[in-house]
């Protein structure tokens, strides 16, 4: 029962999360969460904040999935900003729609590359990796790894897809030949935790 004390503790109601559970499975992309995402300041904002300080300036950056960009506010003033996005937010956005195969080709290689609180979402995270690692110098990619303790249908409920445990993912990082460390462990709840990497394709 331990599980579900868990969901009572993160103020997860069990009927939404069951609904949205469905759709994860029925949808390869929720353009309706998508778009309400890109209308408003999103309440993990202050990872994107803590991403905004890892980053030098006077770099070019590309935010993969940058749904609102309020990534744009957390860099430093000389940093050259790219949305890339499911959702055209803004006339600059570039296009993408990864769960439906839509991979943009990009004119140049950034210096970084965000990937904040998109792997979850990814139904095909060997290719997202292959494809993504070729658009920058580095790559600032968040990640909640799976923790056994938790239950499909809370990871489901939150709309996520991908359920690999933190030594799955790094072992695939090694197979995508990127080079990663650490920026930054975060402990949600005792059964949750983020994960913030840089990544450096070798």
């Amino acid at each position: 029962m331990q599980p579900f004390k868990h969901i009572a503790r993160a103020g997860i109601n069990w009927s939404t999360a069951v609904f949205t559970a469905a759709k994860t499975f029925l949808l390869k992309t929720d353009r309706g969460r998508w778009e309400r995402v890109s209308r408003e300041v999103p309440p993990w904002d202050d990872r994107n904040s803590a991403i905004g300080g890892f980053i030098p300036d006077g770099v070019s950056v590309l935010d993969v999935g940058c749904g609102a960009q309020t990534m744009r506010r957390h860099l430093k003033p000389g940093c050259k900003y790219q949305p890339c996005d499911v959702i055209q937010s803004s006339p600059d956005v570039i296009h993408c729609d990864f769960n439906s195969g839509v991979y943009p080709v990009l004119p140049t290689k950034y210096d970084y590359v965000i990937c904040s609180g998109v792997f979850e979402y990814m139904r095909d995270p060997d290719r997202f990796l292959s494809e993504v690692r070729s658009y920058g110098r580095k790559i600032i990619f968040t990640f909640n790894p799976c923790n056994p303790k938790q239950l499909l249908v809370e990871r489901l409920g939150n709309g996520w897809v991908n359920h690999m445990q933190e030594n799955q993912v790094e072992q695939l990082f090694s197979a995508k030949n990127l080079a990663f460390r650490v920026l930054r462990r975060k402990d949600i709840s005792p059964v949750w935790q983020e994960v913030i990497f840089e990544l450096t394709p070798k």
